[in-house]
């Protein structure tokens, strides 16, 4: 049972991988792979975009403020239909804090990718031989794969939909910006290392209050 599980877990996160890859890559270079469609460069944005499409309080968070910045750009609608209902709770992946924030091992959920002719990586090495940069390619069948998800499920549709969003939400901010803007929260600041990263669905909702009696 507890293998069945894992084997689960491990194919939930690959989809949504693929699906960050999908909808949040931008377009490659020349001197991409071949049938490379889609890249996002460096694993620090990877893990940052990942952490928002994990937290839905955090991303509803961060849309909060993007509103107060651009108040007629519909960010406040999108934060109060990520914190509707239950799903706050049922849709939180809890990450765990390390050295440079939120981060999770995702060399399965790219093995998976990878075996599957769904995704590549190419990795940037230092004349010491230490890895500088790692970029996650999404290749043809992969967005052929992520398409057909997304039309056969509400659930994989659900998947796709939060990753555009999330790219909405990153814009082209590296990894090392879109930390920093995950770092302003308190709970993310001050999570130990190798702890995880408390919610903030009270906060968030309380604040999401005071605009509606504020009529925002």
């Amino acid at each position: 049972m507890e293998h069945s599980l894992e084997h689960t877990a491990r194919k939930r996160d690959a989809v949504r991988i693929l699906f960050i890859l999908d909808q949040a890559g931008i377009q490659p270079s020349g001197s991409s792979p071949a049938g490379a469609v889609a890249v996002i460069k460096a694993e620090k944005r990877l893990q940052a975009l990942d952490f928002w499409v994990r937290s839905p309080d955090y991303l509803a968070a961060e849309l909060i403020e993007m509103h107060v910045k651009a108040p007629h750009e519909g960010y406040l609608s999108e934060a109060r239909k990520v914190m509707q209902g239950e799903e706050p709770d049922i849709r939180r992946m809890q990450m765990v804090r390390f050295f440079f924030g939120a981060w999770e091992q995702i060399d399965d959920s790219m093995s998976q990718l990878i075996l599957l002719g769904l995704a590549t990586i190419r990795r940037t090495i230092k004349p010491d031989g230490k890895i500088s940069r790692t970029d996650f390619f999404l290749l043809e069948p992969g967005r052929k794969l992520a398409d057909e998800l997304a039309s056969s499920s509400p659930h994989f549709a659900w998947y796709r939909k939060r990753a555009a969003l999330v790219s909405r939400v990153a814009g082209a901010a590296s990894g090392d910006v879109l930390k920093e803007r995950q770092y302003a929260q308190a709970e993310y600041q001050e999570a130990r290392w190798g702890h995880v990263i408390g919610p903030i669905k009270q906060r968030v909702l309380e604040r999401l209050k005071e605009f509606n009696e504020g009529g925002s």
